[in-house]
């Protein structure tokens, strides 16, 4: 699939936000983090767009959006579409030759990206999106779900990369352009939606829904 054009995304009025987490066991707080933001997305409109899993935080975070209602769309690659790997239950499914192309495709689907804790495969798919954004392409508003500080290592190394003058390829660009981090599933939803250049009909706003704070 080609990369979806800028116009194409701002026709487009429902929201989809790409997902990255980890498929393995986890701290039973980061998978309470990732059912809450599965159910959070969906309950604002958003489709949902992951790596297509089953288990861990991947699971976690489809079934519960799935429960409230909400669209979900996984990318997987052939190598791991099997029984027990891959979520049965989703609304569409990708599967996509390699592991290279799922992140691409991912990337692809998005008007905005959210990253959940997660291991390797997290960390690549947050630096494929950061490193084109560094060298001049424009970047999709990512926020970092920021569960019990996870992601506070990652946080400084980008900082102690920027003051380096490694991140400075493009020079109008920022750290701020690139990352918010936030324990707070709702403001980033906010920060990511805002970003995006959708217009604001593309978020819906539960009755019930507390305030950004």
């Amino acid at each position: 699939m080609r990369e979806l054009t800028r116009t194409a995304r701002h026709e487009r009025r429902r929201l989809r936000i790409t997902v990255f987490c980890g498929a393995g066991p986890a701290d039973p707080e980061y998978m309470r983090a990732a059912a809450a933001t599965g159910r959070l997305l969906a309950e604002h409109n958003v489709h949902v767009v992951y790596g297509g899993g089953l288990l861990g935080l991947m699971g976690a975070l489809a079934d519960s959006a799935l429960a409230a209602g909400g669209e979900v769309t996984g990318v997987i690659p052939h190598a791991l579409h099997t029984v027990g790997i891959t979520h049965p239950g989703l609304s569409r499914l990708h599967v996509v030759p390699d592991m290279a192309t799922r992140k691409e495709r991912l990337t692809d689907l998005a008007d905005g990206i959210m990253a959940l804790p997660g291991g390797l495969g997290t960390l690549d798919e947050l630096a494929g999106v950061w490193a084109t954004a560094a060298h001049g392409t424009p970047a999709r508003p990512v926020g970092l779900l920021n569960t019990r500080g996870y992601y506070n290592p990652l946080l400084h190394f980008l900082h102690t990369a920027a003051a380096a003058g490694f991140l400075a390829h493009h020079p109008g660009l920022r750290l701020d352009d690139l990352v918010l981090a936030d324990d707070d599933p709702i403001r980033l939803l906010h920060y990511v939606a805002a970003h995006t250049g959708l217009p604001a009909t593309a978020l819906r706003v539960p009755a019930n829904a507390r305030g950004v704070t």
